[in-house]
């Protein structure tokens, strides 16, 4: 599985205007609502906060990777924010999150939910993907630096 197969350029957005964990996570929600990807937003970013009360989800050296399952979508949705200020998020390491991964997934597709988990681990952790998406200046550009680390994996 490829994480390119599930972000295009419509699931790539910059989130330097929201404050904190719970108003990003909310913005996020919002925008996949927006797209028509969720029918049930509230549920959505229920799932999401129920989930950071178990721990956050913010792994450390600046990434995030926000996750839930969900009744109401039939596949996996992965969209990519950026936040080159920084968001609170309550780390790992106390640091703030310039990178999200937001992972949704059908609670019929549980092997799906956990393999997307495992492979934007591995990206951020064997490439330099956190480094270069930071200095890219556009969707496109992020979406590149996305397929030629992946490729790397």
């Amino acid at each position: 599985m490829n994480l390119s197969d599930y972000v295009d350029e419509d699931l790539v957005c910059e989130v330097d205007g929201s404050p904190d964990k719970n108003t990003v996570l909310s913005d996020l929600v919002e925008i996949l609502y927006d797209k028509e990807l969720l029918k049930d937003k509230e549920g959505a970013y229920d799932a999401l906060v129920d989930r950071e009360k178990l721990g956050s989800t913010g792994v450390g050296e600046e990434v995030a990777i926000p996750h839930a399952k969900l009744d109401s979508i039939d596949d996996v949705i992965v969209l990519l924010a950026i936040s080159k200020k920084g968001i609170e998020f309550e780390s790992l390491d106390k640091q703030p999150v310039k990178v999200i991964f937001l992972v949704l997934a059908s609670v019929k597709k549980m092997n799906l939910h956990l393999k997307t988990l495992a492979r934007i681990s591995r990206l951020i952790k064997s490439t330099d993907f956190k480094t270069r998406v930071l200095s890219a200046s556009s969707k496109s550009e992020i979406l590149n630096i996305l397929n030629e680390e992946e490729a790397k994996l």
